[in-house]
């Protein structure tokens, strides 16, 4: 009986040391991937933003690098989703002035259009079409930068344009896009495919 308990102790002990060390490896592969792809350019400072989004998202903990630029991928299209759906519930909610609805309206058409965009980006990756994968992804990420540029435009005047008065309620929303997208070219390009 003692043997038996010591045994199957002994056993207990194997599958935790396992599965730890598993997790230690998928996160080696996150770190690693995130610090050659945003290596030696001015994206190195995503390196964090990179490892925490991709450790975050399921699936990330037994994927390689092609498996880590699929998920980064797929994490950008469910933000620019979600941007979609943030745009909409500012607009219901109102109280804008009119550079702000026009603002918000060029938001939603930009980041509608980027779905689409995102999908063809998702055809372009699973075929290893690299060169199209990051034309692709560089028209969705610019959807993001032209929401953000829209507030700016819209309520930039005298004051305002030197950093002062009302910021774009999509900020956030905007930079993490661009940062999601910029991760998923970054892995992409550093396939080397």
């Amino acid at each position: 009986m003692a043997t038996r308990l010591l045994f199957l102790h002994l056993l207990l002990l194997i599958v935790v040391l396992a599965a730890g060390s598993r997790a230690a490896l998928a996160s080696t592969t996150v770190k690693d991937t995130c610090a050659k792809a945003m290596a030696g350019g001015q994206h190195e400072g995503l390196t964090p933003f990179c490892v925490s989004s991709l450790e975050a998202a399921p699936g990330s903990d037994g994927a390689d690098a092609r498996g880590l630029a699929a998920i980064a991928t797929n994490l950008t299209l469910a933000n620019y989703t979600a941007a979609v759906a943030t745009v909409k519930a500012l607009q219901l909610r109102g109280g804008w002035s009119p550079a702000q609805r026009a603002a918000l309206a060029t938001c939603r058409t930009r980041y509608i259009e980027a779905l689409n965009v995102v999908h063809s980006a998702v055809h372009a990756l699973a075929t290893r079409r690299a060169r199209d994968y990051v034309a692709d992804m560089t028209v969705v990420a610019d959807a993001a930068a032209d929401c953000d540029e829209a507030f700016r435009a819209g309520t930039t005047t005298g004051k305002e344009a030197d950093g002062g008065g009302e910021s774009s309620p999509m900020r956030k929303v905007d930079e993490d896009a661009i940062n999601l997208t910029n991760v998923a070219m970054l892995i992409v390009t550093s396939l080397g495919e």
